[in-house]
């Protein structure tokens, strides 16, 4: 009897809907921390979460309004309809939907469609990486010419007393170097640099790193975007050495500022000792 009460209860409660998992959903995390699901058929996602990949194998996914999701992949074999908000660095589909009120911030798209609401927006929508950095090379130029601040170039960046056995905080300088600019083409060397920069900004967006290290990825990406390669250069060995666990993306990263940066022989993962 008092099972069948809670039963009961239960199936009237409208604050507990029932979560069905098909046969065949797999749900893990990746190396990352973060949480991937791979369905057989559709995928309707009605909250907001972030996600290391979302994959339908023979079905579409679905953002619903209330929802704001954060994927770094996004694929299926039938439609992306967004309704809410995704964020992506990759969206692989037959069709990509945005209703009316969508919002959509994709870097790389795949898609055979492509549908836009009235008032939807979809920033981004590259076909791949080389589309990505062919268009930042062919208006390196104008790039080039987005500094954010000028006024801080005024005054010369002051070099820090790093004391032996003690961290040095995002920002500071390692005293004494002061790494000359790689000769290189300036557009290629803007290229990789860019990459660069999206490479840290998805490494930080993980969230996957202690204060020290997440501070040198969001310290490194801000003088990226503000094209700030001097103080870059004299500070890239300390802040890359603040991340004790550096990913994949990290580790592609310190590879590109190292070769643009004149810091020939050095390798991933080097910690600086101040």
């Amino acid at each position: 009897m008092a099972r069948s009460k809670f039963l009961k209860r239960s199936a009237e409660d409208p604050v507990a809907p029932t979560l069905i998992v098909p046969a065949g959903t797999h749900i893990e995390v990746d190396e990352q921390g973060q949480l991937s699901i791979r369905a057989p058929g559709n995928l309707v996602l009605q909250s907001s979460g972030r996600y290391g990949t979302l994959e339908s194998v023979a079905g579409s996914i679905r953002i619903d309004q209330a929802a704001d999701v954060e994927a770094v992949t996004v694929r299926c074999a039938g439609t992306c309809s967004v309704q809410g908000k995704l964020t992506a660095w990759k969206v692989v589909a037959e069709a990509l939907h945005l209703e009316d009120s969508a919002r959509a911030h994709i870097v790389l798209q795949e898609t055979r469609r492509l549908e836009i609401g009235r008032d939807a927006r979809l920033v981004g929508n590259f076909a791949d990486e080389g589309e990505m950095l062919g268009l930042f090379t062919r208006f390196a130029h104008q790039v080039r010419s987005l500094r954010l601040s000028e006024a801080r170039r005024d005054a010369p960046a002051e070099l820090a007393e790093g004391r032996a056995g003690e961290p040095l905080m995002a920002g500071e300088v390692v005293p004494g170097v002061e790494l000359p600019l790689a000769e290189a083409d300036p557009d290629e060397r803007l290229e990789n640099l860019l990459l660069a920069m999206v490479l840290l900004e998805r490494e930080a967006e993980q969230g996957i790193h202690p204060p020290a290290g997440q501070r040198a990825l969001d310290e490194m990406v801000k003088l990226l975007q503000e094209r700030d390669f001097d103080t870059l250069s004299a500070t890239w060995r300390t802040l890359f050495g603040r991340i004790a666990a550096p990913g994949e993306d990290a580790l592609q990263a310190r590879e590109l500022v190292a070769r643009h940066l004149g810091a020939g022989g050095a390798g991933p993962g080097t910690q600086v000792q101040v």
